[in-house]
């Protein structure tokens, strides 16, 4: 039989779902035994030998564990005054010094215990999460030790906390013993561009957009700098552009033949791109398609043989530094030189994105060699609405008092992104979310493909052969003009569009005459139309949920480059309550506002303190089986003699929660582990977006977000861990912790063993 392991957890019952373990017994109790002497250094690296194969061996294994809730008071973490020997106090990780009297008492004390042969671990049982607590057997291991399993769990599933420790049924709601006060440790990029602000001379902001991206600099030794940005891009001749076109040109081999403005040599004469090459665009969407519904992977155009999204995003980024970096050697010369290495670099991604898109993004630029590795903390990811409210505060557009409101509406591309903010202090300027956020792939990238499924049948009724010149000559101009002109400047008052589509025949069925297309008001508001009203609905919801949080909405800002779009600027005034259209506003340069608003975040401090987290996250645990509740089929045997219910969900981020920025959520985990064993464990961490979350992790709506991997390999199983002798066999009490950045910026998660920073824990994102 599997065996299981007992899980505890203070801030959440962590899953656990590959491992065969070890169920402590309460009867009879195990017996604390001598420390074992060191493990033979051959052992060891055998041991170590090991690790490199333990993932796949967990997935070929059953998944087993149980868990309890613990009294909080039970673990050092959560107690005040000293810590324990090893700790830090109020459950911060040991980046933070804490010395006094009665710490180095205890630390004495500890070390009079270790000469005398009592165990290392100095802690009391933490929370306990049981996830591969045994790994490999010892070699020669009797098997009546670890052949026989006691009555207790199924596999993968910490057990609930008994009623006297729970705050309700289903799971505690995480007050601020979880995210408040208690934690103000960020092994995060907030905390690291601080320490590096001194080192960085240069602020470089990155705008990668859906349709069109940017660069825009500023040296952080002066905060009243105006933002550069980039307006000499190749391909681009004298003009000078903000923004360049997020395309990019593929030949048959899958070299990069044109991007961005520079695509002379990509193009035929009839506009089309030449025999063998492939245009790609729209690939940032495809960063974020893991876990969003959304968007339709059938209306995104395909990716190049053998190129993910990843290696496209790249391709793109790796052209765009290229040009930033020419262009500021041109126009900073040595400075830029002696700069580069310290350059810290702020690249904006939606507020709606998913962690596993933000992690793509992240790979995206390490990959075009904006970092070092994967250890250079230059980069930080910033929201577009974050980054638009930076500009318009810097620009003295917001003039808000405390407990004020301010609605962003970031209309790029891709998305559309609604984020309220509500004023904390006016000095220095720092605001909050107020309500969740909200957003859909309502861009206007939804418009180019509505305009082209018009222009298609209407280029089908000039009846040319397939392949035609003359149908590819129209087609891309009349793309180009809706693009550059008609996109902007339609305003839905009876206006015929004619395009000068260069040929001398005429199609009259097709609109074709004297040589222009011409497209009638009516086709110009059947591409705008649902989009538009899918962005008025997004609008109308944020203005109810601030008025549901009694604050007073003083600015409707609307950026970005759809949001130049008069028809839609003037329709958002027209469907707010009349109180609030004198408030609708569209700020000066809002095409940029994104660009400099990431720059303004580099050289000031974040004026984002707390976000609403927009899902639920938890881990599955066990609960006390209710009869007539729970589905019989879920209903497993423990060690307690009590049934159990496996798949219940613990919640230990809310949706609608305030999670403070930079401040991790902590997550303690326990393993019972068997001599020999190694010292890497898997968690998975799920989410939910509804409303109200199910009650079984089971339920469709339920999705696993990220795989997590913690390698303690640098500890010694014998000799830092306490040793623990029952019935069942011989064990060790592995302890460690997780700290899980779930504030909306990027994903994080540190892993703490002992006091001790082992590092981040790598992330296998669903």
């Amino acid at each position: 039989m599997k065996c299981l392991t007992q899980s505890l957890s203070n801030n959440s019952l962590s899953t656990n779902n590959t491992t065969n373990t070890l169920q402590q017994s309460s009867s009879p109790q195990p017996n604390r035994a001598t420390q074992s002497p060191p493990q033979p250094a051959s052992e060891r690296n055998s041991t170590a030998s090991n690790n490199n194969t333990l993932v796949q061996q967990q997935q070929q294994a059953s998944a087993s564990s149980t868990s309890l809730a613990m009294n909080p008071h039970q673990h050092p973490s959560q107690q005040h005054g000293s810590p324990q020997p090893g700790q830090q106090p109020l459950g911060r990780p040991p980046s933070y010094q804490y010395v006094n009297q009665a710490g180095q008492q205890q630390q004495q004390l500890q070390q009079q215990q270790q000469m005398a042969g009592r165990p290392t671990s100095p802690m009391p049982p933490p929370p306990i999460n049981t996830q591969n607590p045994y790994g490999h057997l010892p070699p020669h291991a009797p098997q009546h030790m670890y052949g026989q399993q006691p009555v207790s769990g199924p596999p993968g599933y910490p057990m609930q906390a008994p009623p006297q420790q729970q705050q309700q049924y289903g799971g505690y709601v995480p007050q601020q013993s979880m995210v408040g006060g208690q934690y103000s440790y960020n092994r995060g990029y907030a905390s690291e561009a601080n320490n590096q602000r001194s080192k960085a001379q240069l602020i470089v902001g990155i705008d990668f957009g859906t349709t069109f991206s940017g660069v825009a600099f500023a040296f952080a030794t002066n905060t009243e700098a105006k933002e550069d940005i980039i307006v000499e891009w190749p391909g681009a001749g004298t003009a000078t552009k903000q923004k360049i076109p997020t395309v990019l040109y593929y030949d048959q081999h899958q070299q990069v033949v044109g991007w961005g403005a520079d695509i002379a040599d990509a193009l035929a004469p009839t506009g089309y791109p030449k025999p063998g090459v492939q245009k790609v665009e729209w690939f940032k969407l495809q960063l974020m398609m893991s876990g969003n519904t959304y968007i339709d992977p059938i209306n995104l155009p395909p990716l190049p043989p053998g190129k993910s999204e990843i290696d496209v995003a790249a391709d793109y980024l790796f052209k765009l530094r290229q040009a930033m970096r020419n262009y500021l050697q041109k126009t900073l010369g040595e400075v830029f030189t002696r700069e580069e290495r310290n350059i810290r670099y702020f690249l904006t991604v939606p507020a709606i994105w998913n962690d596993a898109g933000k992690a793509a993004t992240r790979a995206a630029a390490i990959q075009a060699g904006f970092l070092r590795d994967e250890n250079d903390n230059r980069l930080t990811l910033v929201t577009e609405p974050e980054a638009a409210a930076m500009f318009c505060s810097k620009t003295g557009l917001l003039n808000l008092k405390i407990h004020d409101a301010v609605l962003i509406v970031d209309c790029g591309g891709g998305t559309v992104d609604l984020i309220a903010y509500e004023v904390e202090e006016e000095h220095p300027f720092t605001v909050a979310e107020c309500t969740a956020g909200s957003g859909d792939s309502c861009g206007s990238t939804a418009l180019n493909r509505n305009f082209s499924n018009i222009l298609r049948a209407k280029i089908r009724k000039m009846k040319l052969p397939d392949g035609s010149k003359t149908a590819g000559r129209v087609y891309a101009k009349c793309i180009m003009d809706f693009e550059n002109r008609i996109k902007a400047d339609f305003r839905n008052n009876g206006q015929k569009w004619a395009v000068d589509v260069g040929i001398e025949a005429e199609f009259p069925e097709a609109g074709i005459e004297e040589g222009y297309m011409t497209f009638t008001n009516e086709e110009i508001l059947q591409c705008f139309e649902p989009v538009v009203n899918r962005i008025l609905e997004l609008v109308r919801n944020q203005i109810i949920a601030i008025q549901a949080q009694n604050r007073a909405l003083q600015n409707v800002l609307v950026v970005g480059g759809f949001g130049s779009s008069e028809y839609l600027f003037q329709q958002i005034k027209l469907h707010v309550p009349p109180q609030f259209q004198s408030k609708v506003v569209r700020p000066m340069d809002s095409v940029a506002a994104i660009v400099k608003g990431a720059v303004t975040a580099g050289i000031t401090e974040r004026v984002v303190t707390s976000r609403v987290a927009r899902r639920h996250y938890l881990m599955a645990t066990l609960q006390p089986f209710k009869e007539g509740h729970h589905p019989e089929q879920y209903r497993v045997p423990s060690l307690d003699g009590k049934d159990r219910c496996k798949y219940t969900r613990q919640i230990f981020v809310q949706k609608g929660q305030r999670v403070k920025t930079g401040e991790p959520v902590k997550v303690s985990f326990f393993r019972q582990v068997a001599p020999g064993a190694t010292l890497m464990y898997e968690d998975v961490l799920y989410a939910c977006d509804e409303d109200v979350c199910p009650e079984y992790t089971k339920d469709p709506r339920i999705k696993e977000v990220v795989t997590l991997t913690s390698d303690l390999s640098r500890k010694n199983l014998e000799k830092d861990f306490e040793r623990m002798d029952t019935p069942q066999g011989t064990f060790y009490r592995v302890y460690f912790d997780i700290y899980l950045t779930l504030d909306g910026t990027e994903f994080n998660a540190e892993l703490v063993c002992q006091g001790e920073v082992m590092g981040r824990c790598s992330a296998r994102f669903r």
